[in-house]
């Protein structure tokens, strides 16, 4: 009996294994070493992580291990002309597989199994974002109010919503829609020089949500006499209004009081939280909002290799950040994701630097 059920397990690997090299086109003995590789020094933790009495228990886990070893196959194709297949690079090749099966599980789907995101870089921007997520909604709102007395919901909250269009924007880069992309992608640099500004005051917390609820107050109500007063005391001019109820309270920032002519907006905002650069490419992404470009050839392999190297150095920032305000070292069982972020762009920036910018290399199969 016994016999029959191991059987019955190698006969499901081997038809699992056989349908994923049919489908990449990967070598089979390439496969066969991985996987023995993992099953061998990592098994133990794939199945305490997973809950498994032994390595090849669970059909679905086993797929993901198997899949995401063509996926990353796929992706070190672009550089197999510059590597060499070492068992130093099996033995990294190994380790980044069993990091992603287990860190994809911080997502929200098994993005590996997913039919759209399927690609390990945004596999992990992905993965990062799901556990910032996490962090902001369930565990650091209390411990931050505990440890500083101070509420930080309000910038806890916008860190979400940054995440949430990061989330999209990926999504629909990996659907191929490109120009929505942009569009959510804009937002999300907006949302994150929003998120820099804040958490390097965070002294004005209080005041940013103050002016969130007047610029509330003023969409539903543009006489309202309490705000028509304060206006007027502020002497904003009429043009300036909605600018000022969104963007006062950046009064408050270092510098302001400095600049030669009081000005409200995220232009501002960017230079005295020192974001220019990110403020540039928000302001270039416009284009594509407003469709400017749209009946134009827009070399969008290019377009897009540039929108995932600055979402890569957003991320970085935010985890950097966030490490500052929550003191959260972003360790995942035992695997340092911010590490693994900087491996997978190391392999990216490779690819870009071998076969240039207007290079795919987000090309993706249907898991």
């Amino acid at each position: 009996m016994k016999k029959t059920k191991v059987k019955t397990i190698d006969d499901q690997v081997n038809s699992i294994k056989k349908s994923l090299i049919n489908r990449y086109d990967i070598n089979e003995e390439f496969v066969d070493r991985v996987y023995n590789d993992i099953k061998e020094k990592y098994g133990d933790i794939i199945c305490q992580n997973y809950m498994l009495s032994s390595f090849d228990d669970n059909v679905i886990i086993t797929y993901k291990i198997i899949l995401t070893i063509c996926l990353n196959f796929e992706f070190d194709s672009d550089i197999f002309e510059i590597v060499s297949f070492s068992d130093e690079y099996i033995d990294n090749f190994v380790q980044r597989v069993v990091s992603q099966v287990i860190y994809s599980d911080l997502s929200e789907l098994s993005v590996q199994t997913s039919g759209v995101i399927n690609h390990p870089v945004l596999q992990i921007l992905m993965s990062i974002s799901g556990l910032i997520k996490y962090r902001t909604t369930l565990v650091d709102a209390q411990n931050l109010r505990r440890t500083k007395r101070t509420d930080y919901m309000p910038i806890l909250i916008l860190i979400k919503e940054a995440m949430d269009s990061l989330d999209a924007t990926l999504n629909l880069i990996a659907q191929g829609t490109y120009s929505q992309a942009m569009t959510i992608y804009r937002l999300y640099l907006e949302q994150i020089i929003t998120v820099m500004a804040i958490l390097k005051n965070q002294h004005l917390i209080k005041k940013y949500v103050e002016h969130q609820k007047l610029a509330e107050r003023y969409a539903k109500d543009t006489s309202d006499s309490e705000i028509m007063k304060l206006i007027e005391e502020k002497k904003i001019p009429p043009r300036d209004i909605k600018s000022y109820l969104s963007y006062g309270w950046i009064e408050g920032m270092e510098g302001f009081d400095e600049l030669p002519k009081a000005r409200y907006s995220i232009k501002v905002m960017s230079k005295l939280s020192d974001t220019t650069n990110i403020y540039e490419l928000y302001a270039s992404s416009t284009n594509y909002v407003h469709m400017n470009f749209l009946l134009t050839g827009i070399n969008w392999n290019k377009v897009i290799n540039e929108t995932i190297e600055t979402i890569y150095a957003t991320i970085i920032g935010m985890i950097i950040n966030y490490k500052g305000l929550a003191k959260y070292n972003f360790v995942y069982k035992n695997m340092d994701l911010a590490n693994e972020l900087d491996n997978i762009f190391s392999l990216y920036e490779s690819i870009l630097k071998n076969k240039g910018m207007d290079y795919n290399v987000l090309r993706l199969k249907t898991a």
